[in-house]
């Protein structure tokens, strides 16, 4: 049995600001691409978007659980009206319908319509709901026919002879007595929508209405791809020929993937508040520059504590959800940073694999740092990233260049100690590391240094190293180089 659903696209797009211009979206492609996430068998029929999810309901947990996930998806992308039924024209009907009476029909999610139950929903529908029997709705009139039941009761010799081949084909297919031919929609491999402007605009921020339906269709494409945008670039251009003299740009890169309409919109407002347009501007396009698959977070076995129990169990915080949301949180975050301070001022630390300690981290800004070092819970190596370079504890705060140290001679006069703020006392070492002879990119990076984990009556533990240099003991020194904390 199939299952089919229809979906009807509002006819224009409003907005959040009252005050600003109303914007008819490109077309119908971008909420095919959104359903292609759910099943491959997404067309275009008419005005409308039609799937058969019929093979998808084991996938994404039964029947009920796809319906609610298509229902809910629906609603955010804006559709008017939607529609189940067992074939795709008899969807379209009802849907238009669900559309005239003003709203959509929420029924039992376990309650498809079988070929019977479609027969009897299509025969108390008007048949303007049909478009092929539109234009002879006054011959149909006179003739006493108000819904489709009507139509379809009627002699077929007659309805051929009256009306053309198409109004009797459509009527069949609408019943599922013949096949409806289909054309299957599919995603296009690079995103570059481009969309004309019902008035020119002279200023950036004034943009973001335009573009936030452009941002809609790439989220929407994102959604088919199961991907997130690393980054994308807004165009304009200032005359109709579209020259790229007469034309500007603007690329927007984010520390994550995302396809979240919302915060996309939010970190273009941020640039666009920034740019000076040279001229006005007529029309404008979107091009994703890079995407990246965005894996889906799968549920937790057992239930997540959340609401009040947050406030009594602090434990709470550290759930996967959680956890999740504080990310995405600082994911934001870095994104307005970068944007307002420029992304040459936020930072992210990477973990290098050098046993140089000085050397086993490095900052980079956030939007251009490799995939590994754009969690921001990962800005400074924990212990469980960081090179192991010996078995005992390594300093969590580094100087930034190594401290001499004292040498004190013993009471006896025979032997010089190191000292700061008081003689030291070995606890662990020497642990030997020579490094640094290979990277011709810092010639005096080369170090051979016996580590020491100290004691100070003053300031705790300390990481001293002794300098090693072969066959020349009297050019020994003594540094410190990092403290724990």
């Amino acid at each position: 049995m199939q299952n089919w659903m229809a979906l009807l696209p509002a006819s224009k797009h409003e907005a959040d600001d009252a005050s600003a211009p109303i914007w008819q979206p490109l077309d119908v492609r971008p909420l095919g691409w959104w359903a292609l996430q759910f099943t491959p068998r997404v067309a275009q029929l008419e005005e409308a978007v039609v799937l058969e999810c019929h093979a998808s309901e084991r996938l994404f947990g039964g029947r009920a659980a796809l319906r609610g996930r298509l229902v809910k998806g629906a609603q955010a992308q804006g559709v008017a009206a939607w529609a189940f039924a067992s074939n795709a024209l008899a969807a379209l009907c009802v849907a238009r319908h669900h559309l005239t009476q003003g709203g959509t029909q929420v029924d039992d999610a376990d309650a498809i319509p079988d070929t019977y139950a479609t027969e009897q929903m299509l025969h108390a529908l008007p048949f303007t709901t049909l478009s092929a029997l539109r234009p002879h709705a006054g011959t149909l009139a006179r003739l006493g026919c108000r819904t489709l039941g009507d139509v379809s009761a009627l002699p077929r010799g007659g309805l051929s002879r009256r009306f053309d081949a198409d109004s009797l084909r459509a009527l069949d297919q609408a019943y599922a007595r013949s096949p409806l031919p289909l054309s299957w929609l599919t995603l296009p491999a690079v995103f570059d929508e481009r969309l004309e402007l019902p008035g020119r605009v002279e200023t950036a921020p004034a943009l973001l209405h335009a573009a936030r339906t452009l941002l809609q269709a790439l989220c929407a494409w994102l959604a088919g791809q199961h991907a997130g945008v690393e980054s994308f670039t807004l165009r304009w251009h200032h005359g109709l020929r579209r020259q790229e003299a007469h034309a500007g740009q603007h690329t927007v890169r984010l520390s994550n993937p995302t396809r979240d309409p919302e915060r996309l919109s939010q970190l273009l407002h941020e640039h666009l508040q920034r740019l000076t347009l040279a001229a006005p501007v007529e029309d404008i396009s979107l091009r994703a520059e890079h995407i990246a698959p965005l894996m889906t977070h799968s549920h937790s076995l057992f239930p997540e504590q959340g609401g009040d129990q947050l406030t009594a169990h602090p434990d709470g915080l550290l759930t996967p959800a959680a956890r999740r949301a504080q990310k995405e949180a600082l994911w934001t975050l870095l994104d307005r940073l970068s944007a307002r301070l420029g992304p040459e001022r936020v930072l992210a630390g990477q973990v290098h694999a050098d046993h140089r300690l000085e050397h086993a981290q490095r900052w980079q800004a956030a939007l251009h740092a490799p995939p590994a070092a754009r969690d921001p819970s990962a800005g400074v190596p924990s212990a469980d990233t960081r090179i192991d370079l010996s078995p005992w504890p390594q300093p969590s705060w580094l100087l930034p260049q190594p401290l001499p140290l004292s040498l004190v001679t013993d009471a006896q006069g025979q032997h010089e100690h190191p000292h700061y703020q008081g003689r030291l006392q070995w606890l662990a070492g020497p642990h030997r590391v020579e490094a640094g002879w290979w990277d011709t990119a810092q010639p005096d990076g080369a170090c051979t240094r016996d580590y020491y984990l100290a004691s100070s009556p003053g300031a705790g533990l300390l990481w001293v190293f002794r300098t090693r240099h072969a066959g020349d003991m009297a050019t020994q020194a003594w540094f410190l180089h990092g403290l724990f904390a």
